[in-house]
């Protein structure tokens, strides 16, 4: 089964053509590179590199499709769904609940993707504080 892998990168990354206009300066501060076969060099910032760490390994052995989308692209209710991990019906309640904004075009609801990502960061930063806090009365009473 390919595994749901998401990554984001908060900081844009620098258009190519940016890249080509550099300064020999600059350029010889980049610390990454991808290097093809006949030897053409791409320098690439640090954000991409660490995502590149993350899926490539993935990628060789089958287990997961890569998407790459803007934050101001919208999806629908069951791709939002699909990467919260949770059920269609579920999502909608968030939606409904003005816990995620959303559009309505005609009846279906669409989702930006940076909206999206902002919840589940916001969501993941609470779960990890409840988890925390668990562990910490655990401590305290000897459970843990």
């Amino acid at each position: 089964m390919p595994k749901n892998l998401l990554v984001t990168i908060d900081t844009p990354a620098k258009p190519f053509g940016d890249r080509k206009r550099q300064s020999k300066q600059n350029y010889e501060k980049v610390t990454h590179q991808l290097v093809s076969a006949d030897g053409t060099q791409i320098p690439i910032s640090d954000d991409v590199f660490k995502v590149l760490l993350e899926i490539v390994p993935i990628l060789e052995q089958g287990q997961a499709t890569v998407t790459i989308s803007p934050n101001s692209a919208e999806i629908s209710t069951q791709q939002a769904a699909d990467i919260l991990n949770v059920s269609r019906p579920h999502l909608v309640k968030l939606l409904d609940n003005n816990e995620i904004p959303h559009t309505k075009t005609g009846t279906h609801r669409r989702i930006k993707v940076k909206d999206l990502m902002d919840y589940k960061e916001k969501k993941d930063t609470q779960c990890r504080q409840s988890l925390r806090e668990m562990v910490e009365i655990m401590q305290e009473t000897g459970l843990y």
